[in-house]
């Protein structure tokens, strides 16, 4: 696995704090940001594999700006953090920003660890599977080359129990 950067975003530093001390000794390197205008400066200055940020923030909502996330960053995971039990605001956070998972104030330590490490490695397995299209995408081209100039060279005959013919 590759280094990791993660970015914390919320306006209280009490949480940001408490956030540090729950995740030092995790595997990545962790960024904090005390506004969504802060956040979005440091993501234009470093690739983030994982945004987890607080919805209830003055000037713009964890909502809006997971969406500007998305829009700019769309292979940034991300986690929303709130402290509201409204179901419409984790609909939202779902369906117009794509979040990951949405997780409640006050959360358990080790669930929100956990929640982590399962967001990072669906990250990784999106990435592995992104890497092994571009591998096919990049053998179907170069059998279709192969076939072009040599038309039949990629036909393949069977035998009644499946064993390759070789002509």
């Amino acid at each position: 696995m590759h280094h990791r950067n993660v970015l914390v975003v919320d306006d209280e530093e009490m949480i940001l704090k408490s956030i540090r001390r729950i995740l030092r000794n995790e595997q990545f390197k962790l960024y904090t940001a005390l506004s969504a205008d802060q956040a979005l400066t440091l993501l234009e200055a470093r690739e983030v594999d994982l945004v987890i940020s607080d919805h209830n923030m003055p000037g713009m909502k964890g909502v809006e700006f997971l969406k500007k996330v998305r829009a700019n960053h769309p292979s940034t995971i991300t986690i929303m953090l709130t402290g509201q039990k409204e179901i419409d605001v984790a609909m939202r956070a779902i369906n117009e920003a794509g979040v990951y998972k949405f997780i409640l104030k006050p959360w358990d330590d080790d669930d929100f660890i956990i929640t982590i490490r399962r967001a990072l490695e669906s990250l990784d397995l999106v990435r592995e599977r992104n890497k092994l299209r571009e591998n096919v995408k990049a053998h179907d081209t170069i059998l279709r080359n192969l076939e072009a100039e040599h038309p039949g060279i990629t036909k393949v005959s069977r035998d009644e129990d499946g064993y390759l013919i070789l002509e």
